[in-house]
């Protein structure tokens, strides 16, 4: 079964697509944070993404288009809102 999520935002747009929790596609990275075999950390235009599971594993990532392709067994899938500026939270 294949699932799907996309967003756009302000910076761009962001999808996920996972494939049977083995297989999956990111477009609107920015950043890899961090990547071991049970979590990848990334920076999607719509903030913070930590993904976890079993066997991950980063098969190929374009930093000047935002493709990610990974393979593992899925467990979890986190979004985190990007911080405000400092400046916006101490004078709300």
């Amino acid at each position: 079964m294949d699932q799907s999520v996309s967003a756009k935002s302000a910076r761009g747009a962001h999808e996920l697509r996972l494939s049977c929790r083995e297989k999956g596609n990111l477009s609107g990275i920015e950043k890899v944070i961090s990547s071991c075999e049970t979590s990848l950390q990334l920076v999607s235009s719509c903030g913070g993404l930590t993904i976890t599971g079993e066997k991950l594993k980063i098969v190929q990532f374009n930093a000047q288009t935002g493709a990610l392709d990974f393979e593992g067994t899925v467990h979890s899938v986190k979004y985190s809102a990007p911080k405000q500026p400092l400046l916006k939270r101490l004078f709300k």
